[in-house]
């Protein structure tokens, strides 16, 4: 995993975040390259992953991985990365994500939170395209 490196999205990431967002089905909206970072192996973008900055909390969002390149560390690699960032970006507030896959963020610290922000509670019932069953908004508690 040594050969993957973490850089802010520049313009030329673009059509990949833009494509890889409605393939995987993720949260797209007001989404813009420039609040992305990718994971690039050799050169070539294979992961992507944002972070929405809520006033009193943060939200890891739209996290992907190319398809080759799951099960290889890369998405956890990239999932530590963010965490850290919104901790240099202020380590005083709380981080949240919503997700289907709760299982990837618990080896990380998350945990699901029966206390969510109210705008975490409206994209689960209003804007995932998955039953709300399935979602689930989780904090993060303890980091690895």
């Amino acid at each position: 995993m040594n050969n993957i490196t973490i850089v802010k999205a520049r313009e030329p990431d673009s059509p990949y975040i833009k494509e890889k967002l409605k393939k995987y089905i993720l949260d797209s909206e007001n989404a813009a390259w420039e609040q992305f970072f990718v994971a690039k192996r050799g050169g070539k973008t294979v992961a992507f992953g944002r972070i929405i900055d809520h006033a009193n909390f943060f939200e890891i969002a739209s996290l992907g991985v190319d398809y080759y390149h799951r099960h290889k560390g890369v998405g956890t690699k990239l999932l530590l990365f963010l965490v850290e960032e919104a901790k240099r970006l202020d380590s005083r507030k709380p981080l949240y994500l919503v997700t289907h896959r709760p299982a990837f963020f618990q080896k990380s610290g998350f945990e699901e939170t029966a206390q969510t922000p109210k705008v975490l509670e409206d994209k689960k019932y209003n804007k995932c395209i998955l039953p709300p069953l399935k979602i689930k908004i989780m904090k993060l508690t303890s980091s690895q």
